[in-house]
């Protein structure tokens, strides 16, 4: 891929740093837009497999979580103007870039042209160094949260990277109106190097750093204050993300639920109804979202069930 040619303008070619800044600033909103469908059910899980959920463990699982939801934000977004012609304009460019090594190219031309040390800085080098930057937590975790061995790392990193090359390649599967991102081969040869470079910085890291695994606790006592922080936090954060969640569909649709009080309070009063009402009358255990993902409920009851709340 030479600089200058259609390939280097293409979108995902050698984009500006400013743009991967707004793609990690996607992958914040996703990952706090996904808690309701995953964070919540995924503490319930560790609390009944291990009962607790706290510590370096818990974070070193949420930040896989975030990890996951940023390659995702990194294949998808930022989505460009569809309906300003984007297409059309690029029309001519093929989204698939399949010659290996192009981009050492790319840097190698650029060197040639400005200099060694201008070269560092560059955009071209910069692509090349973030691929397998990106790549190297992936490599990191397998190796020292999954203890998973080099030749299964390489294999799931380089299935990943195909993944998300192909996603780009397609335009989403053919969900978007045309490519808006280039596929290139050496992308997927970057990555699986940054996995493979992050298994071993993995290995390295289980000599000192704390067990990510939590060991298993039996969960007879009442629930701490921390616990119960969190299950009031999810809670209240279920019912926020919802109700931002409404508001956003209603602008879309065309109706400025947020611009007019009475709509806002009802939407409030729905939500409310729903998640602490509905929702408890429906569980056995009479508990909101978040008091159940940490599992502040009663098991059993002397006098049956549902349980004195």
């Amino acid at each position: 891929m030479q600089v200058g040619s259609p390939l280097s303008a293409f979108c995902g070619c050698v984009r500006p740093v400013r743009v991967w800044f707004t793609e990690f600033a996607y992958s914040l909103v996703f990952f706090a837009g996904l808690t309701i469908l995953f964070l919540a059910p995924f503490i319930s899980r560790q609390y009944s497999k291990f009962g607790r959920f706290a510590g370096w463990p818990a974070f070193v699982s949420a930040t896989v979580a975030l990890y996951g939801v940023s390659l995702i934000a990194f294949t998808m977004f930022p989505f460009p103007d569809f309906a300003g012609g984007y297409c059309e304009r690029r029309a001519g460019s093929s989204p698939w870039q399949l010659t290996p090594f192009a981009s050492l190219d790319d840097v190698t031309a650029y060197a040639e042209v400005n200099g060694v040390v201008a070269t560092l800085t560059s955009g071209a080098l910069l692509q090349v160094l973030m691929n397998v930057i990106f790549f190297l937590p992936l490599g990191f975790f397998l190796a020292y949260r999954s203890r998973r061995s080099l030749p299964t790392t390489t294999l799931i990193a380089f299935t990943v990277s195909l993944g998300i090359e192909i996603t780009q390649g397609t335009g989403l599967w053919g969900l978007a109106p045309c490519p808006y991102r280039l596929a290139d081969v050496d992308d997927l040869l970057t990555n699986t190097a940054g996995g493979i470079v992050g298994w071993f910085i993995g290995l390295a890291a289980r000599r000192f750093l704390p067990d990510p695994t939590p060991k298993r606790l039996p969960d007879p006592g009442p629930p701490g204050l921390i616990r119960e922080g969190v299950g009031v936090l999810l809670d209240v954060y279920t019912f926020v993300l919802l109700v931002a969640i409404i508001v956003v569909v209603g602008d879309v649709l065309g109706l400025p639920l947020a611009t007019d009080n009475v709509d806002f309070s009802i939407v409030n009063l729905v939500v409310s109804l729903v998640l602490f009402v509905v929702v408890p009358a429906f569980r056995r255990d009479r508990a909101g979202p978040g008091i159940a993902s940490v599992h502040m409920v009663l098991v059993r009851s002397r006098d049956g069930w549902p349980p004195a709340m």
